[in-house]
């Protein structure tokens, strides 16, 4: 039986990323670990995928503050505006 037939490259690929986020269920896990059982690129973008969540993580990333952001909006509809 070809595992590939079950879930196919760009799921395994959608899967992975949901289970980043831990927003994957348990059911999309297996098939997605039985098609990286088949599958090389998959594996790999699976382990490329987990250095760069890893990555992330440790730099501890601050995002702009939701006002300062409106903020912003603002200037720039003023600019386009003139």
């Amino acid at each position: 039986m070809n595992i590939g037939i079950l879930f196919k490259c760009s799921e395994a690929a959608h899967v992975c990323d949901k289970s980043q986020y831990h927003e994957s269920s348990v059911f999309e896990r297996v098939l997605m670990k039985l098609h990286q059982m088949m599958c090389r690129v998959c594996r790999e973008h699976s382990s490329e995928n987990t250095k760069l969540t890893k990555v992330i993580e440790k730099a501890d990333l601050k995002t702009m503050p939701e006002d300062k952001k409106e903020d912003i909006r603002k200037i720039i509809q003023q600019e386009i505006s003139k």
